[in-house]
């Protein structure tokens, strides 16, 4: 009896101990299941006008020279410049259409001033609605921070960013056939 108390533990704990993987199942290995191929989208059309658009590729001055500058001031300065630069091609983009209708009109050419005045509307009113987009976009951006130090360089990195992003897509839609807008 007294060899039954002294087995019976340890064939208890032989019984209720897992058995290692391999010794569990012996039988063949069960095959993951195929992947099914993702289905191909056909690509999307291409428009050439934004195949001009070069990727953004600007430097951060500010960054470069983190330890020397103050980024409230340096931001509020680059933000200046960037604006600076894109009102400079939007009136280039403004004169050209100008320019152009003032020849067709000397022409008497009617299709053609219709046309430049069209597109000239279509610019005034695309840059107005981009500038209300610039706003709401860079002062969502600048929410996360309300309060805080940093909102306003997030904003004016946000703002030099879309209007950089802006500068890219006057250049791509109206500087063709040769045309240089500055």
């Amino acid at each position: 009896m007294a060899a039954l108390h002294r087995i019976l533990p340890a064939l208890l704990l032989l019984i209720c101990s897992p058995l290692p993987a391999r010794a569990q199942f012996s039988g063949p290995k069960p095959q993951p299941p195929a992947k099914a191929p993702k289905p191909q989208l056909p690509a999307p059309p291409v428009n050439p006008a934004l195949e001009q658009i070069p990727p953004s590729t600007y430097p951060d001055p500010c960054e470069l020279n983190a330890m020397k500058v103050d980024f409230d001031t340096c931001y509020a300065d680059q933000l200046r410049l960037t604006d600076q630069n894109l009102n400079r091609l939007y009136r280039a983009a403004i004169l050209a259409f100008e320019s152009d209708s003032t020849d067709a009109q000397k022409r008497s050419d009617s299709s053609q001033v219709a046309y430049d005045s069209t597109a000239l509307a279509g610019l005034k009113a695309t840059q107005a609605e981009w500038a209300k987009y610039r706003d709401l976009q860079c002062t969502a951006a600048g929410q996360q921070f309300q309060g805080g130090s940093i909102q306003p360089i997030v904003i004016d990195k946000c703002m030099i960013f879309v209007a950089r992003h802006r500068i890219d897509e006057i250049r791509a839609a109206y500087e063709i056939g040769g045309r240089k807008l500055e």
